[in-house]
């Protein structure tokens, strides 16, 4: 008795015109070598960062670095605060004069928080709230907004 020597129960596949054959597997691998090269030439990375619209992006770090201006101080009203999303930061302004520095990257699962309305930063995505110094008012975060350095000088608002 002879033994077959594969032991894969289908058949070869048959030739195709022009080029030969290509198993499953590496189709199968060829997509996703592709899948990878895809991502990594869309700049990504690892953590995650997002749009105004809470829309999750990859991303390694946060996007603004010290000495970005990233607006006028005017620009965050006392008891409230902007964010910027181009540098994923929000700015508050608790009381007058004192300005916070934080990430705009929810630490629930990495949206961009979408607005400053009635003393709390909103994270659009699962609704987690945050006071204006970053502590979580209401989940599911469970931990703080990460702090980010910024200076008032001249009017205008600085990463640190």
């Amino acid at each position: 008795m002879t033994l077959p020597t594969t032991s894969s129960t289908e058949p070869d596949p048959a030739p195709r015109a022009g080029g030969p054959a290509v198993g499953r597997r590496a189709m199968i691998a060829g997509a996703g070598a592709a899948a990878i090269g895809a991502v990594a030439a869309c700049g990504g990375g690892g953590s995650t960062t997002t749009d105004n619209g809470g829309q999750a992006q990859t991303g390694d770090a946060p996007q603004g670095s010290p000495g970005t201006v990233l607006g006028p101080a005017s620009a965050v009203p006392v008891g409230g605060g902007a964010i910027y999303a181009d540098a994923q930061v929000v700015v508050t302004q608790p009381q007058q004069g004192t300005f916070t520095g934080l990430s705009a990257i929810c630490p629930h699962q990495g949206c961009t928080v979408s607005q400053v309305t009635d003393g709390q930063i909103v994270c659009p995505c699962h609704n987690s709230r945050f006071s204006l110094d970053g502590a979580v008012v209401d989940g599911p975060a469970q931990r703080p907004l990460d702090p980010r350095q910024v200076t008032v000088a001249d009017g205008s608002i600085t990463l640190a």
